[in-house]
């Protein structure tokens, strides 16, 4: 596939960013549009996933709507390749996407294989290809690399290629130098040199340059020039090859190549080197041969080592949870930094996590001997042994790295004061308490990362082959470095199996930490050693938040499943984060690794008291200590949304008696909202592990959770509903199996409205019904009117007018008997919406009227926007289209400032018909377009997809342009029939579209 696409289109990345078709460049959309594509042709030919997709554009805190973004951008960048034939480039995989394209048809790409030939080109001998290859890359840049692109893997890969450029432009320098153009390198090179005065190498191929064409004494200027930047830019002399080079031409000039003579070997050499007293020291052991990886944390990390101007020693603290691969990033980046500490590398292994932590006396006095002590000069006092290793690397460059350190306590004897050191430690907990100190912490791998690691241990060949299982394994792994090595050495091991056969291993999280071990290496004996140091209350807390702390938990709701004050469990959660045994990715929001959590669940409490009885289960009371809390923030975040509906007096209390009752005080309905939306995955869990497991001690009740899932329907907009629908269908046929009528009503009425969200409306005709009978024999009069309002919707989506206006008469009539005031304004409105649709638009206009000032009243801003976009259709039905615009453009305020961005794109496509009626096609497709994009950009297909399409195809129609308004008008079709809805046979032609519209904007 990627050979066909390759003659089709190419992509450029090093200048501004753009698609070449055919000689021309044609520009990839806005700013974080082209972030996207640049994250996928740099890795081109893998898939990546759409959360790696999202932090490259928005880095670790992306917006709320970053999927539905993510997902407009890439339907964007599809329909620039369908316009010139490469639809194929770019393909969904699983939960990600892949480019397909040669690297050669990708600038960058192309020059990181161009900078591979050179170096074979090198190797071989071959100085003219290779100074050729050289000028084709070279040539490749147009200016700065992803010019313009935001976010944090544009920052990092514009540095990369800026780096690149530079060591490139170097490399063919050196190059003339060795094909004999001396004198013709001078020129370039000098102002290379003057554009990037810190580049010692570039100054040292000038030097040779200048010295093989004769002018050995503009050489030595070139030096001296050299030595006075560094020195003022820095404060650094020169280093080992400016000096020797300078050292060499005093003495005995050049050759005639550039190259400095060889050392007189009779020269003396048991002079020791300057500012030592010894030879070396290289004690750090080899690094992983197949490290894969962390590229950007290594950088961070060989910066701050190798910081200029310093006042002490650098020093930098690598923390994370057992396997996430401090040891092996400390051994690589300490590779990585060797050069720069001639001197030597001293190591030693603390031994934290162990039984008998290593005795920081014993690490000194192997240090000591590193550095050339005599045995019988070591003194036997600790403290005066730290003294004499201070004084020992006075004046030297070593650096020091103290694998698996403990605390600040352990490390104080082994720090070095002078600032020609650095120090490099790892450790569990995090080490607060060092001062000066460059603290990173690191996170699991990428998606990414664990592949490459995954295709560095097993093979390429065999992964690609596999490539989706693979990506499976690698996330049946949690990412975690130590599990991704363990399961991919196993896998090398055995040929004959495939990535399947260990993916399916990996599928029962109870068991999969038994799964992972290889040889003496077991990621629950690493865990066992961080829980065996916690304290009584944090291994509790630890034990009891694992089954219901998940993905994440707020600080008041693990307070609330703790039985404790939020201050209390912030103590603890804290330390538990301290020692790497939980993560806390946002303030006062913490959560467990999956292999963490894995071994959490696995751990028992003690099992009987001093006395001899049993202890209860202490994990016992969490789930229904949780719902309560829950239940009651749901409540109060319902009351914020709908202010006109006492909600709250109809849920059941979930927690056991006794207990405290707790809810979250929410200051405004954005507060609400934003609370739903990030605890409803850890709600989702804790009502799914309910109903796996009723019979459980204190488990909730069946009511508790009916309660939950009603007072969440009211952000099924926020929310993905679907998930919510999916446990009140299993919740309604648990009930229906106990003949506990009242959950099965108001499960089943949540079944429906998902379903009527959603378009299904075969589905939620059914699940409605189911509720309303249920209901109706239960006694639940409110939720009997919310199923009541649901039918009317579904009978004027399937245009029964008359049924629908009847419908809604039950529900306000219900409503106000029950004294639900919001609820009898909606579904006053929604009548009102009928009324229009049967040809009555003055009832329904006189309805919005007076609801629009009760609504306003109670300050109902959803319901506000509700009655002015229905007030706008009963306007522009009677043909007053400025004062239908006027109430249009007040909705779009109310939804700007509630945040009800659904409302809002449902109202553009009908200010967009209104627009049309005034000749203003522009606006008005600018406006249909806008409600295009969000509804295209939801997961599921909706019906207000299909009027947006509907609308930006008579604005399109308005201005002229048939055959795109024929398109999109057969795409508005096909979305009715894919509905079951009568609009799909009634969408008119292209020669007719300007047909009076189907109102649609009615409230649940």
């Amino acid at each position: 596939m990627a050979q066909e696409n390759d003659d089709v289109v190419g992509f450029c990345l090093l200048g501004a960013v753009g698609m070449r078709v055919g000689g021309q460049v044609v520009a990839c959309g806005p700013p974080q549009q082209q972030a996207v594509l640049a994250a996928l042709l740099l890795r081109a030919g893998h898939v990546v996933p759409s959360h790696e997709l999202i932090t490259a554009v928005w880095g670790e805190e992306p917006p709320k709507s970053a999927v539905k973004v993510l997902r407009t951008y890439v339907w964007r960048l599809r329909q620039l390749l369908r316009a010139v034939g490469g639809e194929e480039v770019l393909a969904s995989v699983g939960d990600g996407y892949r480019v397909a394209l040669a690297a050669h048809s990708v600038d960058a790409l192309h020059a990181d294989q161009l900078a591979s030939a050179v170096a074979q080109s090198c190797r071989a001998g071959r100085h003219e290809e290779c100074a050729e290859l050289l000028d084709q890359a070279c040539a490749l840049w147009q200016g700065e690399p992803l010019s313009g692109v935001p976010g944090p893997f544009a920052d990092g890969e514009r540095a990369r290629l800026a780096e690149l450029r530079l060591t490139l432009t170097e490399k063919r320098y050196e190059h003339d130098l060795r094909c004999g153009r001396h004198r013709e390198a001078v020129p370039p090179l000098a102002a290379f040199c003057r554009e990037h005065p810190l580049r010692e190498h570039a100054h040292a191929t000038l030097m040779r340059a200048l010295a093989a064409s004769g002018r050995r004494a503009d050489a030595l200027a070139a030096f001296a020039h050299a030595r006075e930047v560094l020195r003022e830019e820095l404060g650094l002399d020169p280093g080992p090859e400016l000096r020797d080079l300078h050292e060499s031409l005093l003495r005995d000039g050049a050759d005639d190549q550039g190259r400095p003579p060889e050392p007189d070997a009779h020269a003396s050499t048991d002079r020791p080197p300057e500012g030592r007293g010894a030879a070396p020291c290289p004690q750090l052991p080899s690094g992983i041969a197949d490290f894969c990886g962390r590229e950007e944390v290594a950088a961070e990390v060989v910066r701050a080592l190798t910081a200029p101007s310093r006042t002490g020693p650098a020093l930098v603290s690598l923390t994370g949870m057992a396997g996430i691969g401090k040891s092996a990033l400390a051994l690589h980046a300490g590779h990585l930094v060797a050069h720069h500490f001639p001197d030597g590398q001293l190591y030693a292994d603390l031994n934290a996590t162990a039984a008998e932590p290593t005795d920081s006396a014993t690490v000194l006095t192997g240090f000591l001997l590193a550095l050339g002590v005599a045995r019988e000069a070591i003194p036997s006092s600790p403290p005066e042994r730290s003294r004499l290793l201070r004084t020992a690397l006075r004046g030297r460059r070593v650096l020091l790295v103290l694998d698996d350190a403990r605390d600040a306590e352990q490390l104080a004897p082994l720090m070095p004061t002078t600032p020609t050191c650095a120090v490099l430690v790892t450790s569990r907990s995090s080490l607060v308490d060092v001062s000066g100190c460059t603290h990173v912490r690191l996170k699991e791998f990428t998606a990414g990362e664990s592949l490459a690691l995954v295709r560095a241990i097993v093979g390429t060949s065999r992964v690609d082959r596999e490539e989706a299982d693979a990506v499976r394994l690698a996330a049946g792994c949690a990412h975690l470095p130590l599990a991704v090595r363990v399961v991919a050495t196993r896998l090398a091991s055995r040929p004959a199996w495939t990535v399947k056969d260990l993916v399916r291993c990996l599928t029962d999280e109870r068991r999969r930490l038994q799964e992972l071990y290889a040889e003496e290496v077991t990621l629950a004996a690493s865990f066992e050693l961080s829980h065996r140091r916690l304290s009584g209350p944090e291994a509790s807390a630890f034990r009891v938040l694992a089954p219901v702390a998940w993905p994440s938990i707020g600080l008041p709701a693990a307070a609330a499943a703790l039985g404790m004050t939020e201050e209390q469990t912030r103590t603890l959660l804290e330390s538990l984060v301290d020692v790497a045994l939980l993560e806390s990715p946002t303030p006062g929001r913490y959560r467990y690794h999956e292999l963490v959590r894995g071994f959490a669940l696995r751990l028992t409490p003690p099992g009987r008291s001093s006395d001899g009885t049993p202890e209860p289960d202490e994990r016992a009371a969490a789930p229904s200590l949780l719902l309560d809390h829950l239940l009651r923030s749901a409540a109060a975040a319902f009351q914020m949304l709908v202010p006109g509906d006492p909600v709250h007096n109809t849920l059941t209390v979930a927690a056991p008696p006794g207990a405290p009752a707790s809810a979250i005080p929410f200051e405004n309905v954005g507060a609400a909202r934003a609370w739903v939306v990030t605890e409803f995955p850890c709600m989702v869990h804790l009502m799914q592990s309910a109903l796996r497991h009723p019979e459980a001690e204190q488990a909730p009740s069946r009511a508790a959770l009916a309660d939950l899932v009603v007072a969440l329907s009211a952000f099924g907009r926020d929310i993905p509903y679907g998930q919510l629908a999916a446990v009140a269908r299993d919740l309604a046929e648990a009930a229906e199996k106990a003949g506990d009528r009242r959950t099965v009503g108001r499960a089943r009425f949540v079944c429906g409205n998902a379903a009527l969200q959603g378009g299904h409306l075969g589905r939620a005709a059914f699940h409605t019904r189911l509720a309303a009978e249920a209901c109706a024999r239960a006694g639940d009069e409110v939720i009997l009117r919310q199923t009541y309002n649901d039918l009317g919707i579904i009978a004027y989506w399937e245009q029964r007018y008359h049924e629908a206006t009847g419908y809604f008469g039950q529900a306000v009539e219900s409503a106000r008997l029950l004294g639900l005031r919001s609820g009898e304004l909606n579904s006053r409105v929604n009548a009102a919406l009928a009324r229009i649709g049967s040809g009555q638009a003055e009832e329904g206009l006189a309805v919005c009227e007076q609801a629009l000032d009760a609504m306003r009243e109670m300050a109902d801003r959803q319901g506000t926007a509700h009655a002015l976009c229905v007030r706008g259709q009963a306007l522009h039905a009677l043909g007053r289209d400025r004062d239908a615009l006027v109430s249009y453009l007040e909705c779009l305020d109310v939804c700007e400032a509630a945040g009800l961005r659904s409302q809002q794109a449902q109202t553009r496509y009908h200010l967009s018909r209104t627009l049309g009626a005034l000749n203003r096609w522009d606006a008005a497709l600018a406006e249909a377009e806008c409600a295009v994009s969000y509804f295209l950009a939801l997961p599921d297909v909706c019906r207000h997809r299909g009027h947006a399409l509907l609308a930006s195809a008579e604005a399109l129609l308005g201005r002229g342009d048939r055959s795109a308004a024929r398109a999109r008008a057969a795409e508005a079709a096909e979305v009715f029939r894919s509905l079951g809805l009568p609009e799909g046979t009634q969408v008119p032609g292209a020669a007719d579209l300007h047909g009076p519209p189907a109102p649609d904007v009615l409230q649940p």
